[in-house]
């Protein structure tokens, strides 16, 4: 793979850096936030050479590259100059988004070092299992310290990419990493003997910081307002050493006596809730959480819990949710492994043992995204599967005692204790999740349907029945697969095409009957004469406007002809918040689509494609 050519071809199509406000990356992931989604050619990106998907998720633009995604954002960044990338003239987003992109942007920078330390820390099991080395040995002392320092000094991690996701001062984030971990509050700390001293009369709570998140987030996110607010201030002859002076002299003492102790203590908090959970009823809390992992990670949303793993092994000193994690990664390799027996194409079967081999290793998107999101028994077998491991080694009570990575390499730091239930655990997720799969599929699955379909086709073919579907809305005509929404863009609701709209109203591409009407206004269902169902929806999560700026023609059950005005809209006080690309969607099942006219502006009226029916 040309990381340069990959690199430069990406910006070509996300219209280079000028629509651009943050780029990030994960572990499989490239991660862009860009001012005006409607330029980014998601499907010109998916067919390039090397990217193994694309999609839009919480407004963001995720470019599926696989472990080879730190090079290709180095040659990104490398393309571009990063200093000028702004995040002015975006769409807002709402409070949840903002989180999910701060602790994305915080944590991801991190993951290397922490893999790379997990990774450590199972060498050392083996080594203590296999007697290998002396445990009284200073061999051993330090390898244990290689294993442990990124963890120990984990605030300095997140301090240096929390100050680039804040834009503040790295060297001063840095100094407050420093304050909390500094020996003489550790010392008093770990002999346990006082609860708190006291600074010119004020108390300062003794506690612990090592291994913490939350408080040296919270102090770099103040840091971030209290650095610009001097620095503005300071003259610019006394800034080189009076600016750093009064923000260490502000930021310190307050990151000690109030920061901490508040991002400590909610830290505890959450913590204490999954604890009760799990306290209540331990099944039904491995569960539900290894039942809504891989959606959670479709989403985004998984990053949420990455500071409670922490959280809990400084509180604690064991995790209680990388387990149902585990469990989870492990029934999607098993569904993935399923469907390899489960279609007949060759290049198929090729994608599904790349991605399984992904999947086993800790790497689950190119089986969500290639494999399962597109076989949705599959996929409900892989958060079954799922389910039934996480629950049970949530049942027995499993603690992890350090942080591993969601792998079957990490096998090693669980085998510390309760071993067999570790193994019975293992083998729910993977044999269940497989069996799971190759029974929902082979009844109602992949293949069978595949076979339905060619029939279908075939006498549809010797009919030669030429249908034209027209657009019911002017405006431009874009792929499916460009819909920042997976529930289209992966076609599981049926095939089709998208508009973004240039007029705000709907109009009966054929004469029919109106099938559904939302109360919500934002999307209608029609039966043509000759049996072919549409559904349009105007625009993405537009149902939470709930019908304001809506306004409806007709009414379900209506008799409507084609051309009749169905549905109007007011394009400009919907797009302030709401994407308004349009799905609209063939909902008969055997059908064969031709003659697509995408990426060009129609009117509405206008044939955009053929299907034989």
């Amino acid at each position: 793979m040309n990381y340069n050519e990959l690199a430069k071809a990406i910006l070509q199509h996300v219209e280079g850096e000028d629509n651009i406000k943050s780029i990030t990356h994960c572990m499989t992931r490239l991660r862009l936030n860009l001012k005006d989604d409607s330029k980014a050619n998601v499907s010109k990106i998916k067919a390039l050479s090397g990217v193994l998907g694309a999609q839009f998720q919480n407004k963001q633009l995720q470019i599926i590259i696989g472990p080879q995604v730190g090079d290709v954002y180095n040659e990104i960044t490398s393309l571009i100059n990063v200093d000028n990338i702004s995040d002015d003239g975006g769409e807002k987003k709402g409070i949840f988004s903002k989180l999910l992109d701060v602790l994305s942007g915080i944590f991801l920078p991190t993951i290397p070092a922490i893999a790379g330390a997990g990774m450590l820390k199972a060498i050392i099991v083996l080594l203590k299992t296999l007697n290998l080395v002396s445990l009284d040995s200073y061999t051993f002392q330090l390898f244990n310290m290689m294993a442990d320092c990124v963890f120990f000094f984990l605030p300095f991690f997140l301090a240096v990419s929390a100050a680039k996701m804040f834009k503040t001062n790295t060297t001063m984030a840095i100094v407050l990493a420093a304050s909390l971990v500094h020996p003489t509050l550790l010392n008093l700390a770990t002999a346990g003997k006082i609860s708190s001293i006291d600074f010119f009369g004020i108390p300062v709570a003794v506690v612990k910081y090592t291994y913490s998140v939350v408080p040296i987030v919270l102090g770099v996110w103040v840091l971030s307002y209290v650095y610009k607010f001097v620095n503005d201030r300071m003259p610019n002859v006394l800034k080189v050493i009076f600016t750093p002076t009064v923000v260490m002299l502000v930021m310190i003492p307050l990151t000690l006596i109030v920061l901490g102790p508040i991002g400590n203590y909610l830290g505890v908090i959450l913590t204490g809730v999954f604890t009760w959970l799990f306290t209540v009823n331990a099944f039904l809390a491995g569960f539900v959480l290894s039942l809504v992992r891989p959606f959670l990670v479709i989403t985004g949303m998984h990053q949420a819990f990455t500071p409670l793993v922490f959280q809990g092994l400084a509180k604690n000193g064991y995790d209680i949710l990388l387990p149902t994690m585990l469990m989870s990664t492990l029934a999607q390799f098993g569904a993935t492994f399923a469907m390899y027996f489960r279609t007949r194409k060759k290049e198929q079967k090729s994608l599904i043992a790349s991605a399984s081999v992904s999947a086993i290793m800790g790497i689950t998107e190119p089986a969500l995204y290639g494999v399962l999101i597109n076989n949705k028994k599959a996929l409900y077998a892989a958060c079954l599967g799922g389910a039934l491991g996480g629950g049970y080694i949530s049942m027995t009570n499993f603690h992890l005692l350090s942080f591993a990575t969601s792998s079957i390499v990490s096998l090693p730091l669980y085998f510390q204790s309760n071993v067999p239930n570790v193994i019975i655990a293992v083998l729910i997720s993977i044999i269940s999740a497989f069996v799971i799969t190759l029974i929902l599929v082979k009844k109602e699955g992949h293949v069978e349907e595949n076979v339905i379909i060619e029939i279908r086709n075939k006498d549809i073919q010797e009919s030669s029945h030429l249908i034209d579907i027209v657009s019911p809305m002017s405006g431009k005509v874009v792929r499916l697969d460009e819909v920042p929404d997976v529930t289209f863009s992966s076609k599981l609701v049926g095939d089709g095409f998208a508009v973004i709209p240039s007029e705000g109203a709907v109009y009966a591409p054929f004469n029919g009957t109106v099938t559904a009407l939302y109360s919500s206004m934002h999307a209608i269902g029609l039966k043509a004469e000759d049996g072919i169902e549409l559904l349009i929806h105007i625009g993405i999560n537009t149902v939470q406007l709930e019908g304001k700026y809506f306004a409806a023609h007709v009414k379900q059950g209506d008799v409507v002809t084609k051309g009749q005005k169905l549905i109007t809209f007011e394009m400009d006080q919907i797009k302030e918040k709401y994407n308004l690309i349009s799905p609209v969607i063939i909902l008969n099942k055997g059908i064969e689509l031709t003659n697509e006219k995408f990426d060009t502006n129609v009117k509405s009226q206008q044939p955009v494609l053929s299907l034989k029916y």
